[in-house]
């Protein structure tokens, strides 16, 4: 019997792959069968599934959620603003910094938060979200509340723009994928699923908690740094929003929690919402509520869970298997 058998996962390995390599190719090609339009909204759908994975990172599988990632989101855009207008960087080397200078203040903001479990995290680490809104909307060096525009940024070629954004995806989910298959996805599963049973079992429950979230908070920062590449203007009001989570939740939700696939699902279903409805005002947040409290009824896993237990089917499986018995191959 396959491993893929055992595992009750119905997607062979080359057909995972057929599928992967085909999607990426279709985006790499955009540029052959797109315009404009298809270009925004995929650079639109990239980012928020590089968004969504991060914060899946942390609250399906090391069961911290947060409803202040927009702090790294207002940190990242900033130190892109900054690094540009202030500092005299190019656009690309303060894209890089912004990773940085997230994962940094990480460090403290996680020391801070993790003393608070559950819903009071949450509302803890969305309280430091609006500490820092407020600051940079007094802080004068990077204009108050009326923001910054970033001047270098207008010159970047929007095909660039998108090439950066579709990697970047990319690359988050491979990110997401290779964690969660080492010793550290597994200690992160474990304080998941029963915090008190790992730390009894050995995990340094603190460490690897504030290792997915430094690393949640410098993948955001990248993504927010990306964002104010393609605007490019930043506003504290709208950098700092709690808007930031309340997406990446709803996406994370409604694709799946605690998959690799759920966010690129909820991701789309999100953009096609957002570019349907957006100029319909209060409308289009009516119908994310909605459809939010319908998956939760109908799939409680989501829609990557509800299709992986009616079909059987993971387009990224990040289960370990246990090494093959060769002594019982032949029975099996």
């Amino acid at each position: 019997m396959t491993p893929a058998a055992r595992s009750g996962d119905k997607l062979g390995v080359r057909l995972r792959l057929a599928i992967a390599a085909a999607l990426v190719l279709a985006l790499l090609s955009c540029p052959a069968w797109g315009g404009e339009a298809a270009r925004s909204t995929l650079i639109i759908l990239a980012y928020n599934t590089a968004l969504a994975q991060m914060w899946n990172l942390l609250a399906g599988y090391a069961g911290l959620v947060s409803f202040g990632q927009q702090l790294f989101v207002g940190l990242g855009g900033y130190t892109l603003a900054v690094g540009c207008e202030r500092l005299g960087l190019g656009v690309w080397p303060a894209f890089a910094l912004a990773a940085v200078v997230a994962g940094v203040i990480a460090v403290p903001v996680g020391a801070l938060t993790f003393r608070l479990r559950g819903g009071y995290f949450a509302v803890g680490s969305w309280l430091v979200a609006e500490v820092c809104r407020l600051l940079f909307g007094n802080w004068s060096f990077v204009g108050n509340a009326s923001g910054m525009f970033i001047r270098p940024a207008r010159s970047v070629d929007p095909w660039l723009v998108y090439y950066v954004a579709i990697g970047l995806a990319i690359a988050m989910v491979a990110l997401v994928i290779g964690t969660l298959r080492s010793r550290t996805g597994l200690a992160l599963m474990a304080i998941r699923d029963a915090e008190d049973a790992a730390a009894g079992l050995g995990v340094h429950v603190w460490r690897v908690k504030l290792l997915a979230f430094v690393v949640a908070a410098a993948g955001t920062g990248l993504v927010a740094a990306l964002i104010t590449v393609q605007t490019p203007f930043i506003q504290p009001n709208a950098a700092f929003s709690i808007e930031w989570s309340a997406a990446a939740s709803f996406m994370v939700v409604v694709g799946g929690l605690g998959t690799v696939e759920g966010p690129l699902l909820g991701a789309a279903i999100y953009v096609l919402l957002q570019q349907y409805l957006g100029a319909n005002g209060a409308i289009h947040l009516i119908v994310l509520g909605a459809t939010s409290v319908v998956v939760m009824l109908v799939a409680p896993r989501g829609i990557a869970g509800l299709i992986h237990d009616r079909l059987g089917w993971t387009l990224f499986p990040v289960v370990r298997r246990p090494p093959r018995d060769d002594s019982t191959a032949g029975g099996s």
